[in-house]
C-alpha cells in the first residue's frame, strides 16, 4: 500500500522500493487506493530485478485514466520512477510535474523494462505538468525496453526541452515504442511536447503504431545514429478520428541520422503537419516507403485497410516530404502524397544521390492563378537525383502549377514519370489542372527527360533559364498538351539563321520535316522513310500524333549532314500528322517542328470497282497524284461543295478535275477486270489547315475532317457546337472501305466506324450553309 505526501514510514511508496531493492527474487508494488503521492525529496531507483509497479485495477492504456498519480513537484532535482535493473514493470501510473524524466530507464543493467499503460506529463485534474526533460526516458545502454499504450503529452515549456519519450546513449538498442498517445490530454486536446519521440546518441528503436500530435519540434525525430531505427503505422498531425493535430513536423530525420526506414513495414500517415517528412544535415541511407503523407484513412483503419477514393485529405501545409542540407543515399519510393504547397522538396548543392520512385502525387493548383500546390516535386539543387526509372517505378503527378520542377542541379535523371488530370491516384475535388508538366529553371545542366508521359498539361516541358544547357528531352510521350517543349519559357521560338544562340538548350532550331514516303516490303510489312533539313551534326526523333491523339516516337535519324539534310528509315506506317525534334549530341533538344502530314494507305479491296477516299496529300495533278493508279482507271470524281462533282479520265480532254487538293473527297470507277494494286499510298504534304471549313448545299454533301483525336461520337458533338451558323445537319453516312454505313442518328447493325483520320463523310443537311470544322493539329 502507499500514502500521499512525503511520507517515508511503513506503507510508503518509498518505502516500497526500499524494501523491494533489498527483497531477493521478483517484488511487486501495488497500491491500496486512488491517491497522489507527492514526495519532498528523490525516490529510490528500482535497483533489483524484476519488480514490477502496478498501479492500474485492471486495464491500463492511454484511454484509462490512472488512479494513482506521482506529484513530482516538490521532489527537486529528479526523476519519478528511474528503472537501473532488468525486467522492470512500470504500469498504470500518471507522472507530471518532474525536473528530469517522468519515469527513466538508465543503464546496461536495465535491460527488458516495460512501461505500459502511464500518463505521463499531465496533473490528475487534467492539465500540464511538464516532466522537463521528458516524459519517458531510455537511456545509457538500456536494450530491449517497451514503451506500450501510454498517454504523454505536456512536456514542452519554454524553460527546458522537454519530449514524451527520448531514447539515446551508446548501446540503448532494441527499444519499441509502440501503441502509445503522444501529444493530447485526457479529453483529446493539445498537450504539446517538444518531440512526441527523440532517438539520439547511437540509440536504436522501432516506433510503430502510435498517435502522434501537438508536437513543438518534431512528431519524431531521429538523429545521430547508426543503427537501423524502423517507424511504421503511426498515425502523425491527425486523430484517428480525423482531429487535427498538427506537429511542426511530422517525421524529423536530423543531423547525423543513419538507416532510418519510415514506412518499410507499413505506412505512417502523416498528414497536416507543417512538413510531413523532412530529411536534413546529414541524414543517410534512410528509406521512405509507402507512407500516406497528407492523407488518412477514413474510419481511423490502418493505412493498407483504408481506400485513397475514400481518405481524408490533409496536406501538411508546406512540403510533404523535403529532403536537403546535405543529405545522402536516399530513397523515397511509394508514397502517396497529397500536396500543400510542394509534394516533395529536394534541395541543397550538398544533398546528393536521392532517388523518388513511384510515388503518386497530387495537388489542389486548378488552373487559377497560383493558388493551390506549387509543384509536385520541386528540386532546388543537389546532385545525382533520379526521379523514376525502370518500368514501374516513375512517379505519377497531378494537380499542381507544375509537375515536377528543377533548379540548380546537373545530370538528375527523369525517366518514365506519368504527370497531368489523370496521372496521380490522389486528386483534390477542386484540383487536377497542371500548367507545366515538367520545368527546367535557371542552371540546370544536362537532364535526362526520357520515357515520361505527360498529358493535358498547358506546356509539357519547359526550359527556362539562359543558364540550362544540354537537357536532353527527346523520347517522351505527349498526350493532348496545349505546348509540349517550349525554350524560354514563352511560347514557340522562331527559328534563326546559323542557329547560334545562348538561351534555354542554346534555342536549338527546331528541324522540318520535307517528305514521307512508305514502300510496302511484304503482305502487312511497310517502311517508312522520312527526310528534311536540321541544325547540322544534330540528330532528328520523329513523332507521330496517333489516334488517340497521342504523340509517341516513331523513329530516329542519323546525324544531320553538313548542309543539315537527315533521313530516317523504320517499319512504321503513321496514323496521324508527323512532328520532329532535334537534339545536338551534347544532349540539348529543341522545340517541336511544325506538323507534317505523312502519306496514307488507302485499302482498295479487288472485289469492288468503285472506292471513295480523303485526299490528305498536297495540291496535285490528278494524272500525277493517281499514277500507281492510271492502268486501271475509267474515271476520277471529286465533289466540292457548291462547286458540285467535278471529273476527270485518263483519256478525257478538257475535264472538269484538273487538280486534287487537300481534303478533296474522291471516288475512283475501275474497269471491269482491270488490274489494280490492293492498296494505293497517298502522297505525303497536304496542308489540313485547308479543312477549316466546308460549303454544304441542301441534300446530301461529301466531306471530310482532318481529326484523328476524336471517335464519331465525339466528333458530331464537336461538329454539333460548331455547326452555329451552318444548316442542321440530318443524318451522316461513313465509308467503311466497302459500302456507306450510317453513323448518326444511329449506327447500323453493329458495325464500329472507329477512330476518325480523314474519313470519308456524307452529310446530309436541310439548308445550304458553311460547315466550320473543329481545329485538332497543334
Amino acid at each position: 500500500g502507499g500514502v500521499g505526501g512525503g511520507a517515508r514510514g511503513g506503507g510508503s511508496l518509498r518505502w516500497a522500493r526500499a524494501g523491494a531493492n533489498a527483497s531477493v527474487g521478483a517484488d511487486r508494488i501495488t497500491f491500496a487506493a486512488p491517491m497522489v503521492i507527492q514526495p519532498r525529496s528523490a525516490l529510490p531507483p528500482l535497483a533489483d530485478a524484476g519488480i514490477v509497479v502496478d498501479a492500474a485495477a485492471g486495464a491500463a492504456s492511454p484511454e484509462v485514466r490512472p488512479a494513482v498519480w506521482l506529484d513530482g513537484s516538490a521532489a527537486g532535482d529528479s526523476a519519478g520512477l528511474e528503472i537501473i535493473a532488468a525486467d522492470a514493470v512500470v504500469r498504470g501510473l500518471g507522472l507530471g510535474g518532474w525536473q528530469r524524466y517522468g519515469i527513466g530507464v538508465v543503464g546496461a543493467a536495465a535491460a527488458g523494462a516495460l512501461v505500459e499503460g502511464n500518463w505521463i506529463g499531465l496533473a490528475r485534474d487534467g492539465s500540464a505538468a511538464p516532466n522537463l526533460l521528458s516524459g519517458v526516458a531510455v537511456l545509457a545502454g538500456a536494450a530491449e525496453a517497451r514503451v506500450e499504450g501510454n498517454r504523454l503529452g505536456g512536456n514542452s515549456t519554454g524553460a527546458r526541452t522537454g519530449h514524451g519519450v527520448v531514447i539515446g546513449g551508446g548501446g540503448t538498442a532494441g527499444v519499441l515504442v509502440t501503441g502509445n498517445v503522444i501529444g493530447f490530454g485526457a479529453d483529446g486536446g493539445a498537450m504539446p511536447n517538444d518531440d512526441g519521440v527523440l532517438v539520439v546518441d547511437a540509440a536504436q528503436a522501432s516506433i510503430s503504431e502510435n498517435v502522434i500530435g501537438h508536437s513543438a519540434v518534431a512528431g519524431i525525430e531521429v538523429r545521430e545514429t547508426g543503427s537501423p531505427t524502423e517507424i511504421y503505422r503511426n498515425w502523425l498531425g491527425v486523430s484517428r478520428s480525423g482531429q487535427a493535430a498538427a506537429n511542426d513536423v511530422g517525421i524529423f530525420l536530423n543531423e547525423g541520422s543513419s538507416a532510418v526506414r519510415v514506412g518499410v513495414h507499413g505506412g505512417n500517415v502523416v498528414a497536416g503537419n507543417r512538413v510531413g517528412i523532412a530529411v536534413e544535415a546529414g541524414a543517410r541511407e534512410a528509406q521512405l516507403e509507402g507512407n500516406w503523407v497528407g492523407l488518412a484513412p477514413a474510419g481511423g483503419g490502418a493505412e493498407e485497410d483504408g481506400k485513397l477514393a475514400e481518405a481524408i485529405v490533409a496536406p501538411n501545409e508546406d512540403r510533404g516530404i523535403s529532403v536537403l542540407a546535405g543529405a545522402a543515399q536516399i530513397l523515397v519510393r511509394r508514397n502517396q502524397v497529397a500536396a500543400g504547397r510542394v509534394g516533395i522538396y529536394v534541395a541543397n548543392v550538398e544533398t546528393s544521390r536521392v532517388s523518388l520512385q513511384a510515388n503518386h502525387v497530387g495537388g489542389s493548383y486548378d488552373g487559377a492563378g497560383e493558388e493551390g500546390t506549387r509543384a509536385g516535386i520541386e528540386v532546388a539543387g543537389g546532385t545525382e537525383i533520379s526521379i523514376g526509372g525502370e518500368t514501374g517505378l516513375g512517379n505519377h503527378v497531378n494537380g499542381a502549377q507544375t509537375g515536377i520542377v528543377l533548379t540548380e542541379t546537373a545530370e538528375p535523371q527523369l525517366t518514365r514519370n506519368h504527370i497531368g488530370p489523370g496521372k496521380a491516384q490522389v486528386e483534390f475535388a477542386h484540383g487536377g489542372a497542371v500548367q507545366w508538366g515538367i520545368r527546367l529553371n535557371g542552371n540546370v545542366q544536362r537532364a535526362r527527360v526520357q520515357f515520361n508521359e505527360i498529358g493535358g498539361t498547358a506546356t509539357a516541358i519547359a526550359v527556362a533559364g539562359d543558364r540550362s544547357q544540354d537537357n536532353r528531352l527527346a523520347w517522351n510521350e505527349f498526350l493532348r498538351n496545349g505546348l509540349n517543349i517550349d525554350l524560354g519559357g514563352d511560347g514557340p521560338t522562331e527559328n534563326d539563321a546559323g542557329d547560334v544562340d545562348e538561351g534555354p538548350n542554346g534555342l536549338l532550331n527546331a528541324p522540318t520535316i520535307l517528305a514521307h514516303t512508305v514502300d510496302a516490303i511484304g503482305s502487312g510489312n511497310y517502311l517508312s522513310s522520312y527526310r528534311g533539313v536540321a541544325t547540322p551534326g544534330s540528330s532528328v526523333h520523329v513523332y507521330v500524333r496517333d489516334r488517340q491523339g497521342d504523340r509517341r516516337l516513331a523513329q530516329s535519324s542519323k546525324v544531320a549532314d553538313e548542309e543539315g539534310n537527315w533521313s530516317a528509315v523504320g517499319p512504321e506506317l503513321p496514323s496521324g500528322a508527323l512532328f520532329a525534334v532535334a537534339s545536338t549530341s551534347a544532349g540539348a533538344t529543341s522545340e517541336f517542328s511544325d506538323w507534317y502530314v505523312p502519306s496514307r494507305r488507302v485499302s482498295l479491296p479487288l472485289a469492288q470497282s468503285v472506292h471513295w477516299f480523303a485526299w490528305s496529300g498536297a495540291d496535285t495533278p490528278v494524272a500525277d497524284g493517281l499514277a500507281a493508279l492510271a492502268g486501271g482507271l475509267e474515271t476520277v470524281w471529286v465533289y466540292r461543295g457548291a462547286d458540285g462533282w467535278l471529273g476527270w479520265a485518263p483519256s478525257a480532254a478538257g475535264a472538269s478535275l484538273q487538280r486534287l487538293r487537300t481534303g478533296d473527297v474522291v471516288r475512283l470507277q475501275f474497269a471491269e477486270g482491270a488490274r489494280r494494286p490492293a492498296e494505293f499510298f497517298v502522297p505525303s504534304g497536304g496542308d489540313g489547315g485547308l479543312l477549316a471549313a466546308a460549303d454544304l448545299v441542301a441534300g446530301w454533301n461529301y466531306v471530310t475532317w482532318f481529326d484523328w483525336s476524336a471517335g464519331p461520337l465525339d466528333g458530331l458533338a464537336a461538329l454539333a457546337r460548331l455547326a452555329e451558323a451552318a444548316p442542321d445537319i440530318i443524318q451522316l453516312r461513313q465509308w467503311d472501305g466497302t459500302e456507306w454505313r450510317h453513323v448518326w442518328p444511329e449506327i447500323a447493325g453493329s458495325w464500329s466506324p472507329g477512330t476518325w483520320f480523314f474519313p470519308v463523310l456524307n452529310l446530309r443537311a436541310d439548308a445550304d450553309g458553311v460547315l466550320r470544322l473543329p481545329a485538332t493539329v497543334d
